[in-house]
């Protein structure tokens, strides 16, 4: 009895920290904002008219950018794994629609410099010097990408298989 007592006082707490009405709320709304903004952020690298074209160095907000992404990334899939075990689906599809969004710009940035022939310092860091060869693949990738996103959707893939999908998709072949 005191075991079932137990278990459910755990349940409850997990529960309690993942749900929209939990003491955790704020952090997860502000997680999910955080990763709408960086998704933007690193969307107009790539997309608008104020794209980082390769004919300059990287902009400064690059690098902290990606990186922020990538850790935003992972902090979203840990919490969306864990909704899913708390029985939570409402907030674990939030987060995994939050995960998509950024995984999938993430993704592009990436293939548009692996196809620009970018090399890394530190990735996902280029060196601070002009690429002019990102200006003749970002079209090519943005003509890609919808569809490539079409694909990943349909399919309700992972984080993880999402970004293995994304990434060969968007793959440029020669």
């Amino acid at each position: 009895m005191v075991h079932r007592s137990l278990l459910a006082g755990v349940i409850a707490l997990g529960l309690a920290a993942i749900s929209p009405a939990g003491a955790v709320a704020q952090p997860v709304e502000s997680l999910i904002a955080a990763a709408n903004r960086l998704s933007a952020q690193i969307a107009s690298y790539h997309r608008g008219p104020g794209a980082w074209r390769g004919t300059t160095p990287p902009p400064p907000s690059y690098c902290p950018t990606m990186r922020e992404g990538e850790v935003v990334l992972k902090e979203l899939a840990r919490l969306a794994s864990r909704a899913i075990l708390y029985r939570t689906p409402g907030l674990a599809l939030r987060l995994q629609r939050a995960g998509d969004r950024l995984s999938d710009e993430l993704d592009e940035e990436e293939e548009i410099n692996n196809a620009a022939e970018i090399p890394f310092e530190i990735f996902p860091c280029p060196a601070p010097r002009p690429y002019p060869a990102r200006a003749f693949v970002i079209p090519a990738m943005e003509r890609r990408m919808a569809a490539c996103r079409v694909e990943a959707d349909a399919l309700r893939l992972s984080f993880e298989a999402r970004r293995a999908l994304m990434q060969q998709c968007l793959r440029l072949r020669s």
